[in-house]
This record gives structure tokens, C-alpha cells and sequence, in this order.
């Protein structure tokens, strides 16, 4: 596994950390969630590309080593660049790469490494070079990882963009219900209040701070009516009066649990 392959797995294990306990989201912890996948792009971007270069001068290198091994003259000939350029595993550079004699000074292009080749008479240095733009290199990159990272920036971005919405000011979004728990107010999508009783808005309060939005009989019964022996048939009737309210004016439902409690979805 390459090291932009770790430090992958690493970030996206941060992310599902983060997802775990998005009751603690900060805007902040977003945004720099954010920069990260977006500065792991372009590290995984680049890092592939010095790849690619790296493969380039790779090829390069073994295809000179071939054909000087079969050279028997000092002069760079037409078959001497054709054998070159059947040695060559990189199909793009068949056409991009020559042979010539090794340029004194530093090569701002792709080159092989020298290599000398010399019989009793003669003792030559030779070298291999790349006409490969930016884009040529970029194109033979693998860009898989960085894509992987921008497409998880852009998702992270939208699902927090989405949850911080939700959940400003400590607003919840439920449904077309909106809760507010600074006030423990019930509006719907316009921001008009949904005229639940007081005993109806404590119910929902239960159900909004809920796992799942599940609740037991047992638990409403307990938190709405401690000092009542048995309230079934008082909650029945409060549940009764309160799904048609929760049904216009919420687009939620409150279903039966399988007789043991509710589910508000």
C-alpha cells in the first residue's frame, strides 16, 4: 500500500469518526475535514504524477540498455531509434521518445539516465529524451486516488452544508417539522408554530430526542404521567389526536411498534 494510499484510509477513518458524532459538529471541524480531502487531492494528484515521471525515465532507461547491448556502430541510425522505440513498454512514448548522444548541461525534459557505450575505438555517452507535456504525464498518471479524494470533499461538503442547516441554533429538522430547543417550539416549513397542546409538544419532544424516534409505552407513560398507575388508554388518545396533526402539518407519521411502543418517521 502506497503512502497516499495509508494516509487515505487514515482520513476516511477520521470521516466516519466524525459521522459517529455529528452531535458534536462544529462548522469548523467541516471545514477543515474539508481542506483536508481538498489538500489530499491535489498531494495524491501531484504524487501520481512524479509516478508517472518516474515510470516514464524507468521505461526509458531499460529500452537504451536493450538497444545498446545490440549496438555494433557509433552512429545513431534509423534502426537504431526504431529499436529503441520497440523496446519501449509505455505505448505513448513510441512516438515521443528518441535516442541521441548525451547534452552536457541539465535537461529541463525527461531523459534517461547516460549510458556509455564504447567498443576498442570509440567510447560514447548516450542518452534517451521525452517530448511529454504536462498534460501527457498528467494523462498517463493514475488519477484514481485524487478523484476518490474530490469526490468525498464534495459529499462531505453537501452533508454537512445540509446538517449544519439543520441543526443551527439548535434547530433539528424532522420531516417538514422544524424543533427549536432553545424555546422547545414546534414550527413547520414556513415557520409558522404547529399548534400542539402542551402535552402534545411534550410527546414530541420525546420523540425528536429519541433514538431512532422510537419510544416505549413504558417510557412515555413514565416521563408524560409519573404519578398515574396506568395511562394506555390516556396515551392511546393523546397519540390518537396527535396523528393527524403530525400528518398536515409535519409530513410524518406516528406508526405502532409492534404493540410495545411508537415510531415517529
Amino acid at each position: 500500500m502506497s503512502g497516499a494510499e495509508r494516509y487515505g484510509v487514515i482520513l476516511v477513518k477520521i470521516i466516519i469518526y466524525g459521522l459517529k458524532t455529528e452531535k458534536d459538529m462544529k462548522p469548523v471541524s467541516s471545514v477543515i475535514i474539508f481542506m483536508l480531502l481538498v489538500l489530499s487531492a491535489g498531494w495524491a494528484s501531484v504524487d501520481s504524477y512524479h509516478s508517472a515521471e518516474a515510470a516514464i525515465v524507468q521505461d526509458m532507461d531499460q529500452a537504451l540498455l536493450k538497444t545498446l547491448a545490440q549496438k555494433r556502430e557509433a552512429w545513431i541510425t534509423p534502426d537504431t531509434i526504431q529499436d529503441y522505440r520497440e523496446h519501449l513498454q509505455i505505448a505513448d512514448l513510441k512516438h515521443r521518445s528518441f535516442v541521441s548522444y548525451a547534452l552536457e548541461g541539465e535537461s529541463h525534459v525527461l531523459c534517461s539516465r547516460r549510458m556509455r557505450w564504447g567498443t576498442a575505438d570509440h567510447s560514447l555517452l548516450f542518452q534517451s529524451y521525452a517530448d511529454c507535456s504536462f498534460a501527457t504525464v498528467w494523462g498517463l498518471s493514475d488519477q484514481r486516488m485524487p478523484l476518490a479524494f474530490t469526490l468525498l470533499a464534495v459529499v462531505w461538503m453537501t452533508f454537512s452544508v445540509i446538517y449544519l442547516r439543520r441543526h443551527r441554533d439548535g434547530r433539528q429538522v424532522v420531516g417538514k417539522m422544524i424543533y427549536v430547543e432553545a424555546d422547545h417550539s414546534f414550527h413547520d416549513w414556513h415557520g409558522k408554530p404547529i399548534p400542539f397542546t402542551p402535552m402534545q409538544r411534550q410527546l414530541m419532544e420525546l420523540f425528536v430526542k429519541a433514538e431512532n424516534r422510537k419510544l416505549s409505552k413504558e417510557t412515555i407513560c413514565s416521563r408524560l404521567w409519573p404519578k398515574k398507575p396506568d395511562a394506555s388508554e390516556t396515551l392511546y388518545t393523546l397519540v390518537r389526536r396527535l396523528k393527524p396533526i403530525v400528518s398536515e402539518r409535519c409530513g410524518l407519521r406516528i406508526v405502532a411498534d409492534r404493540g410495545d411502543g411508537y415510531r415517529l418517521e
